[in-house]
C-alpha cells in the first residue's frame, strides 16, 4: 500500500477537495473555514480532522501543528477568494482587500509543506493584468518552490460538468510534478472515454413534482459513476424540489429542450436578462459550470433536462461528484452554496494521486 501523507486545507468550504485528497491516501490533519455551516459540514464528513472555525488572520499554524505533534507537512492546499487581488502586486500586505492572498502565502511560509496546491477561477492568470498570478509564482519561488500551472477542465477527468479552474502546484525545486493525463474528451477516442453527460450522473434519481421530496433511489446504479456516487448509501437525501407559483410553472412548461428565456413569450420574460437564464440543461452533454444558484430556475441554465423544475440539492451534489452519503449542514440555500463553491471531490482525487506520485517517487 502507498504511503499515507498528510495535508492542511485552507478555505476548506464543506470539504470537497479534502474528500478527494483523502481518497488518494492523504490524511487531512487540519482545516480552516470561517463560514459556520461550511465548517460544520466539513467536520461531519471529516471527523478525524481538526477544523479551526475562525478567521485565518487569527491562527498561528506553527502552534497548531505543535499541538498536533506534527513536524512536517506534505501538502498545503486552498483557494483564497480572489476579490481584491487587484492590489496584490503592490505588496501592500495590510490591504484588507487582498489580505487573504497574503495569508495563504503566510501559512505556506509557516508550515513549509513539500507541495502547495492552489486552486482558483479559470481566469486567475489574467486577473488584474496578471499581477496576482505573477506575485504568487514569484513568492513561491522565493520560498524554494518551482510552480507548475494549468487551466483544467474537470470534465476531462470524468466529472459530468464542464468546470474550468486554474490549478497551481508548487513543489520543491529538487522535485518535479506532472499534471494527470486526460481520461475523457468530448466525443471520446481510442485513448479516452467520452464526456459523462448529465443523465448518466442522475438518471437513477426519481422524478419530483413541485414541492416534493423523495428518499428512495429510482433504480439500481446504471453505470460506474452512479455506483461510485451511491457509495453504499441506501437512503436518498437532499432530493427535493421547490414549490413554484403559477407564473413560474407556466415558464417552466414553456422552456423546450436546450431552450432558454429566448423561447418565452415577451410577457413572461423579465425586463432585463442574460440570454442563458431560464435555461434547460442538455441531457446529452455535461452540465455547464455549477454555481450556488443551481436550484433557482431563473439562474443560468439549471432547469432539469426532462422535468419542469430546477435541480435538487442532491442532483447538484452528483454533478459536483459529492457522494450520496456526504452530509451537508444548514438551510437548502446554504447547502447549495456549499456545493456550488466546492472543488469537486473527483478533481481533488485526481490531483491528489498526481501529487502523491510526485512526493513518493
Amino acid at each position: 500500500m502507498s504511503k499515507k501523507l498528510n495535508a492542511i486545507d485552507l478555505f476548506s468550504g464543506a470539504g470537497g477537495l479534502s474528500y478527494g485528497l483523502s481518497k488518494s491516501n492523504f490524511d487531512i490533519i487540519l482545516a480552516n473555514e470561517i463560514e459556520n455551516d461550511f465548517a460544520k459540514s466539513f467536520s461531519l464528513n471529516h471527523p478525524s480532522s481538526k477544523m479551526i472555525f475562525d478567521d485565518i488572520h487569527n491562527i498561528d499554524f506553527k502552534q497548531e501543528l505543535k499541538k498536533l505533534k506534527i513536524r512536517k507537512i506534505d501538502v498545503l492546499c486552498g483557494g483564497p477568494p480572489c476579490q481584491g487581488f487587484s492590489t496584490v502586486g503592490k505588496k501592500n500586505k495590510l490591504d484588507k482587500r487582498n489580505s487573504l492572498f497574503w495569508e495563504f502565502l503566510r501559512v505556506v511560509n509557516e508550515t513549509k509543506p513539500k507541495v502547495v496546491l492552489f486552486e482558483n477561477v479559470s481566469g486567475f492568470k489574467r486577473l488584474y493584468n496578471g499581477t496576482a498570478y505573477l506575485t504568487l509564482i514569484s513568492e513561491l519561488e522565493a520560498m524554494g518552490y518551482h510552480a507548475y500551472s494549468r487551466i483544467i477542465n474537470a470534465a476531462n477527468y470524468g466529472l459530468p460538468q464542464k468546470r474550468l479552474r486554474t490549478i497551481i502546484v508548487a513543489v520543491d525545486k529538487k522535485k518535479s510534478f506532472k499534471f494527470p493525463d486526460i481520461t475523457h474528451t468530448d466525443k471520446g477516442d481510442i485513448f479516452n472515454k467520452p464526456y459523462l453527460n448529465i443523465m448518466e450522473a442522475i438518471s437513477d434519481l426519481p422524478s419530483l413534482n413541485y414541492g416534493e421530496s423523495k428518499n428512495q433511489h429510482l433504480t439500481k446504479p446504471k453505470n460506474e459513476y452512479q455506483h461510485r456516487m451511491r457509495n453504499g448509501q441506501t437512503i436518498l437525501t437532499e432530493h427535493n424540489a421547490s414549490n413554484y407559483g403559477e407564473k413560474m410553472r407556466e415558464i417552466l412548461r414553456l422552456i423546450p429542450s436546450n431552450g432558454s428565456v429566448l423561447d418565452l413569450p415577451e410577457h413572461l420574460r423579465p425586463k432585463s436578462y442574460f440570454n442563458n437564464v431560464y435555461g434547460r440543461l442538455d441531457d446529452s452533454r455535461p452540465a455547464p459550470t455549477m454555481t450556488r444558484n443551481f436550484g433557482t430556475p431563473s439562474s443560468s441554465r439549471c432547469i432539469h433536462p426532462l422535468q419542469n423544475r430546477a435541480l435538487s440539492t442532491r442532483e447538484g451534489a452528483r454533478l459536483q461528484s459529492f457522494p450520496d452519503d456526504f452530509i451537508f449542514y444548514g438551510s437548502k440555500s446554504s447547502k447549495n452554496l456549499q456545493i456550488g463553491n466546492a472543488v469537486p471531490p473527483l478533481l481533488g482525487e485526481v490531483l491528489g494521486k498526481a501529487i502523491h506520485d510526485s512526493i513518493t517517487k
